[in-house]
């Protein structure tokens, strides 16, 4: 299973990580954000199928496009923000890592104000 790969990965940089951090703490940082990178890599072939599903989902009910591009947006900026803020909170730089996460909450609620016009037009057609 791929899981195994990723896991194996991440154990071995983790290692890697402690046993330079005393030595080399420079080099152990941007180990750090190497593998985060590579794992990063590995998990993005999953994401496109999950990309793909919900594209047929999307093909089989009919649902407005923009909506469902919407959605994939803020899981992705969610995801995205999530991996830059640990990054920063393992390079020591907390402050910067709730900034990166203010950010986010405010990019998904623009992101999310589409949805929510949506459901208010959908609300006030079922009252007239």
């Amino acid at each position: 299973m791929s899981i195994f790969k990723i896991v194996a990965v991440a154990i071995v940089a983790v290692a890697l990580i402690v046993v330079l951090k005393d030595s080399k703490p420079e080099i152990s940082m941007l180990l750090g954000v190497a593998a985060s990178i590579i794992l990063l890599i590995m998990i993005i072939n999953y994401l496109s199928e999950v990309i793909i599903s919900f594209n047929n989902i999307v093909d089989k009910t009919g649902v407005n496009f923009t909506l469902f591009s919407s959605i994939l947006k803020i899981i992705g900026v969610g995801y995205i923000t999530e991996f830059a803020a640990n990054i920063c909170e393992d390079a020591g730089s907390k402050s910067i890592a709730n900034k990166i996460q203010f950010g986010g909450k405010v990019i998904i609620m623009v992101l999310a104000l589409p949805i929510v016009n949506s459901l208010i037009d959908i609300i006030i057609g079922m009252l007239q």
